[in-house]
């Protein structure tokens, strides 16, 4: 009676484990919508020669280097290894890089830098604008961040395949929760610092590519019960 009583556990065990999986909700909580509709990109030169880089159907992580490329390099390097490393593989996903004329050169070097820790670099986008179309790609997002005179920026955002810019409404601590501090919003993440990268915007980024997944699979069961 006890084989039997095993036997049966271990058979039925699994269809139960799988029957979870297909009908319960996914247990997390999506990332935050901070601004829908973001302006999408209109005049511009792809640097690597590449057709229609748009933000609809992406997740997108967007920067602003402007005409400060040079100076910008860090924060490119820690996107690269902190971000770009562990997230290439996933399809839909791009990095847009917004320069004006006259980086191109830069732009050469930092590329040649950014190939020592990457094998390929099919998923970074550098996109020459002028500075009316930076300007305006940046004020369609409505972030409270500034770009520097150069037209730059240590920050970087996330922006999601239905071109909504995603972030936090409650960006504080644990600390700061505790101690009754006022709450304020994540908008950017600043790629000067790598516990942003590594742990918000990473997190950030897992929670949405997991909402996406989540949706793709609702969908497809949909069609299938419709069947």
């Amino acid at each position: 009676m006890k084989k039997k009583i095993i036997l049966g556990v271990l058979f039925l065990l699994p269809i139960f484990i799988v029957l979870l999986l297909l009908f319960t909700n996914h247990n997390y909580t999506p990332l935050p919508v901070i601004k829908n509709n973001v302006a999408d990109l209109v005049n511009y030169e792809s640097i690597e020669k590449r057709d229609s880089i748009q933000f609809e159907g992406k997740i997108t992580i967007l920067g602003f280097l402007g005409d400060n490329v040079k100076n910008r390099k860090i924060n490119v390097l820690n996107l690269n290894q902190k971000i770009y490393k562990r997230f290439s593989g996933f399809k839909h996903f791009q990095l847009v890089m917004l320069v004006t004329s006259g980086q191109e050169e830069e732009i050469k070097n930092l590329k040649q830098e950014i190939s020592r820790f990457s094998d390929e670099l099919q998923y970074w986008n550098f996109l020459v604008v002028d500075k009316a179309e930076l300007n305006r790609i940046f004020l369609g997002l409505e972030s409270p961040l500034a770009l520097d005179p150069y037209g730059s920026s240590d920050y970087m955002y996330i922006i999601d395949k239905d071109k909504n810019l995603r972030g936090r409404f409650d960006d504080r601590s644990k600390v700061e929760i505790r101690e009754g501090a006022p709450t304020y919003m994540l908008h950017g993440y600043n790629t000067t610092i790598i516990s942003d990268l590594s742990g918000k915007m990473t997190d950030d980024l897992r929670i949405l590519f997991v909402e996406y997944r989540g949706k793709k699979s609702d969908k497809r069961r949909q069609e299938d019960l419709k069947k």
